[in-house]
């Protein structure tokens, strides 16, 4: 009844703004006349029948009524559900069109080209739909449904159901993608030729999923970084699917801002046009390509894993290479040999900022060492610790070893601290013979550097560089107690990165051998692991223990940026060291 009662005061509505220029014109261009008292509705709608008698005609006398006179006389239910028109005819048609719009619900496709719309209608059905084989996660396909509803599910890639250059430009990206080291059989690539409304919506959501799953591969590679190793602790992360879905449809060249989402590294950068280099001098097919193909993808896949901004300041630690690096504002500004953690205990691939520098550390003594190595020859000599410069002292049933600063204590005269879970660190060395050797995998995890005195120098230039420091002012602060240099306000970012291929400041291809195992375990994970990358979830304290992963963090270990004086573990007893060595 109300729709009804709506669509006879549109029709009402209408009447009176014809009307009132008529009877203008009527009485002079100057003169508008009043409004006539009673206006008939357009005889083809039917006029609702109430019980309310109708008002007398009015006398020759009496001015004749105006429609907001008229609503005032009315009876209170009628003022209720009945709008007052204003004498304004300019008002009287937004309340009309207002009524109109309260009678009719907005189609959002009603916008849309009828070509695209009949594919739209279909769009929105496959999205609605409950059951899903398109997308690979729910959060996928609801970052899809909400860009197609903000697009009223125009199509991204079909203009009145033709392949539009959007389309064209991607697909184009997603068959060359075996140029970033992906494969092209992973990116389902439909053809919209020929389809009907039905196929063409399909179509086009499987584009979709393929554009979205080929950014998040060559964003943050093919796979969760703990199918190769639990010793890795990188970023790795994955673009969100709205932002790329927006992106794309911004862009003037969806290929190239696909492109974008791949790593922009020079390192990264080098290797992929090195593969190409390889695979065209190499004549052969995919597959029969070298070994050294292999070697560039592997390492392409594990550069996906690193910052994005590796940052403005860095130190790019290659640790097959067992050289250390450090890079400003895109250049090289020093570089040293390292010695790094043997096979058994292996450097870990982390990005940490480098916080400050120590000199004349302690070395407190980690309890895998304490356990296998120094309680047992302390049990055959109780001197043997005393000759190496060692301190032991027992407290609440455990023991802490530790070495004072001196010329022969462990970590030489200085440290540098990038705090992170695996408790590793650079520092200088006694055994200074390690560095002549072609391969130095001798350590427990940490990395030895060469000549940590110019490292300290180097780094300390970069973050402060109006203290003008030198390597001898820092050897001349060799002596008895620790030292803090902060790394303020510019802290350093270190990546310890695992290269076994890389392309040289001369443009030629470096190989170097796999010494952790590495190489051989990404290509398997390559080759057998597909999907979503998630957040690997926080492991229980027994997983890390059995993993060999982690290292019980002792009470006040660090504090206030410092390492403490004191790393009290329990007394031996253990089958099994319950925590890997990786302090020295």
């Amino acid at each position: 009844m109300h729709g009804l009662r709506y669509r006879i005061l549109a029709g009402t509505a209408l009447a009176v703004i014809l009307a009132v220029p008529m009877v203008g014109l009527a009485q002079g261009p100057n003169k508008m006349a009043p409004a006539p008292t009673t206006v008939s509705p357009p005889a083809a709608l039917p006029v609702e029948q109430t019980a309310t008698p109708a008002p007398a005609p009015a006398s020759p006398a009496e001015p004749a009524a105006t429609p907001a006179a008229a609503a005032a006389a009315a009876s209170p239910a009628e003022q209720v559900s009945t709008p007052t028109l204003a004498a304004d005819p300019a008002a009287v048609t937004e309340q009309a069109v207002a009524v109109t719009e309260q009678a009719v619900p907005v189609d959002p496709l009603a916008s849309l080209d009828p070509a695209d719309r009949v594919i739209a209608e279909k769009i929105r059905d496959l999205l609605a739909a409950t059951s899903d084989k398109i997308f690979a996660s729910k959060k996928e396909r609801a970052a899809a449904e909400a860009f197609y509803q903000t697009r009223n599910f125009l199509p991204l890639w079909l203009d009145k159901g033709v392949e539009n250059a959007r389309a064209t430009s991607a697909i184009a990206r997603l068959k060359h993608a075996d140029a970033d080291g992906l494969e092209v059989s992973d990116y389902k690539m439909p053809s919209f030729a020929g389809l009907g409304s039905d196929a063409l919506a399909e179509a086009e959501l499987k584009l979709t999923q393929a554009v979205l799953t080929y950014a998040r591969h060559v964003q943050a590679g093919r796979f969760a970084y703990t199918r190769v190793s639990r010793n890795i602790e990188l970023p790795q992360a994955v673009p969100e699917p709205a932002d790329i879905l927006g992106t794309i449809a911004a862009a003037a060249d969806a290929g190239k801002a696909l492109d974008a989402f791949s790593p922009q590294h020079e390192e990264y950068q080098k290797l992929k046009a090195m593969l190409a280099e390889v695979r065209a001098n190499s004549g052969s097919k995919k597959s029969e390509a070298p070994r050294q193909v292999e070697t560039i993808i592997a390492n392409m896949e594990r550069w996906r894993w690193y910052p994005r901004d590796l940052g403005k300041a860095h130190v790019v630690v290659n640790q097959p290479d067992f050289t250390l690096r450090v890079m400003h504002e895109g250049a090289q500004v020093w570089a040293t040999r390292i010695v790094i953690g043997k096979p058994s205990m292996p450097t870990p691939l982390l990005s940490e900022t480098m916080k400050f520098i120590t000199v004349n550390p302690t070395w407190h003594v980690p309890p895998s060492i304490v356990h296998n190595e120094y309680l047992p020859a302390l049990a055959q000599d109780p001197t043997v610790l005393d000759r190496m410069g060692l301190r032991v002292s027992y407290s609440g049933g455990g023991v802490s070893i530790w070495q004072p600063p001196g010329p022969n204590n462990a970590l030489g005269r200085i440290r540098f601290n990038f705090p992170n879970r695996f408790l590793v660190y650079q520092h200088d060395t006694p055994d200074k013979y390690y560095f002549a050797h072609e391969v130095r995998a001798y350590s427990h995890g940490c990395m030895r550097v060469q000549d940590p005195a110019k490292y300290a120098e180097v780094l300390l230039n970069i973050a402060r560089p109006n203290e003008h420091w030198t390597a001898e002012r820092i050897k001349r602060m060799f002596g008895g107690g620790e030292q803090d240099l902060q790394l303020q306000p510019t802290p350093i970012w270190v990546h310890l990165t695992y290269q076994t291929a890389f392309v040289d400041n001369a443009g030629k291809l470096q190989t170097r051998r796999d010494i952790y195992n590495l190489d051989s375990r990404t290509l398997a994970a390559i080759k057998s692991a597909r999907g979503v990358i998630e957040p690997a979830p926080e492991r229980r304290r027994e997983e890390l223990v059995a993993s060999g992963s982690t290292q019980r963090k002792p009470a006040a270990a660090v504090r206030n940026g410092t390492m403490s004086q004191s790393m009290v573990y329990p007394t031996p007893g253990y089958a099994r060291p319950l925590f890997p060595a990786f302090f020295r």
